[in-house]
C-alpha cells in the first residue's frame, strides 16, 4: 500500500510540475519543494548521495528557506542578464596633433563624430554587481583641421596644401579592448529594470592620417601636415551610467578618459623626417553614447 501510496504522490507532483509557474511567488514555492523532496530522498538513499539543487555550489545547505528562495531568485536573475551582447555607438571627441612647421610651433585641433560597434560578453554575480569584457572600433568622417592657439583658444582652418578646393581634413579610427565592472539597481519590483554603471580599464590603437583634395590626384589624397600618418597605443578610463530595459537592452552614456600613450615605431610617419622636435597626436576624452541588446539564443 505504502509504494501505491508513493506512486500516487509521485504522480502528483509530476502533474504539479507541468503546470506552468505563472507568479514569482509560486517559483519561490516550488523550488522550496523541489529543496525539501530532494533532502528527503537523501535521507532514504543514504550518505553516499550528493546533493544537487539550483546554485547548491553557492547556497549551504543549512540556510534557511526564505533565505534558500531569496538567493536562488538572485542567481536566477544574473543569469537571464549574463550573456553575449552586441552594440552601437556614437560620439565625439577632439584630436590633437603638434609639431613645428618653419620652426613655429603648430597646434592642430578637429573635433570629428565618431561611430562604430562592439560586442563581448557579460557575466553578472547577482541583481547589482557584473563584469564584462569586449571589443570593438570607432571610425570618423573626414573632418576639417584647424589650428590651435593655446593662448587664446582661437582656431583657424588649415588651407589646403596642394591648392585644390577645400581645407585640410583628417581621419580618426580607434580599435579597442575593453573590461569593465557593472553596478546597477532595479527600479521597480520586476527585477527586470535596473539604472545603475559601469567604469573600467580600455586598450586600443588609433589610426590618424591627413587628407586633402587634390587637384591631379583627386578628392582625399594622402597630406603631409605635422603627420603623414600615426598609429599609437592608447590607454584610457572608461565611465558612465547605464539604464537597462528588460534585461536585454541597455543604454548608456559615457565618458573614455585618456592617461597613457605608447608610441609604435615603425607605424607612424611624421611630415619631417628630419624634425629636430618630434611631433605629438593625443586626444581628449571621448563622450560616448551607447546601445547594447543581450543575444539570448
Amino acid at each position: 500500500m505504502s509504494y501505491l501510496h508513493g506512486l500516487d504522490s509521485n504522480k502528483k507532483n509530476f502533474e504539479e510540475i507541468q503546470q506552468p509557474i505563472k507568479s514569482y511567488e509560486d517559483k519561490l514555492r516550488y523550488l522550496q519543494s523541489l529543496r525539501y523532496e530532494v533532502m528527503s530522498l537523501k535521507e532514504q538513499i543514504g550518505n553516499d548521495f550528493q546533493i544537487s539543487v539550483p546554485y547548491g555550489n553557492y547556497i549551504d545547505n543549512k540556510t534557511s528557506a526564505h533565505r534558500f528562495n531569496a538567493l536562488t531568485q538572485s542567481y536566477n536573475d544574473a543569469l537571464k542578464k549574463s550573456g553575449l551582447f552586441a552594440g552601437i555607438s556614437m560620439g565625439v571627441l577632439d584630436i590633437y596633433t603638434s609639431g613645428y612647421i618653419n620652426d613655429n610651433l603648430v597646434i592642430t585641433r578637429s573635433t570629428p563624430l565618431v561611430y562604430g560597434g562592439s560586442g563581448g560578453y557579460q557575466k553578472f554575480f547577482n541583481h547589482y554587481v557584473g563584469t564584462r569584457l569586449y571589443g570593438g572600433l570607432f571610425t570618423s568622417f573626414f573632418n576639417d583641421v584647424y589650428t590651435y592657439d593655446i593662448r587664446n583658444g582661437a582656431s583657424s582652418p588649415v588651407s589646403n596644401p596642394y591648392g585644390g578646393p577645400g581645407n585640410l581634413e583628417s581621419f580618426y579610427m580607434l580599435a579597442f579592448m575593453s573590461a569593465d565592472i557593472l553596478f546597477e539597481f532595479p527600479f521597480d519590483n520586476t527585477f527586470k529594470n535596473y539604472i545603475g554603471g559601469f567604469m573600467g580599464l580600455n586598450v586600443g590603437v588609433m589610426y590618424y592620417r591627413p587628407y586633402a583634395s587634390h587637384p591631379q590626384k583627386g578628392n582625399y589624397y594622402p597630406a603631409k601636415y605635422i603627420w603623414n600618418y600615426n598609429l599609437q597605443v592608447d590607454y584610457s578610463f572608461n565611465l558612465g551610467m547605464s539604464l537597462t530595459f528588460n534585461n536585454i537592452h541597455r543604454v548608456e552614456l559615457g565618458l573614455g578618459i585618456p592617461f597613457s600613450y605608447l608610441s609604435l615605431p615603425g607605424f607612424a610617419e611624421s611630415a619631417d623626417i628630419l624634425e629636430k622636435i618630434p611631433a605629438n597626436f593625443w586626444r581628449s576624452a571621448v563622450f560616448l553614447a551607447n546601445y547594447r541588446i543581450l543575444i539570448k539564443f
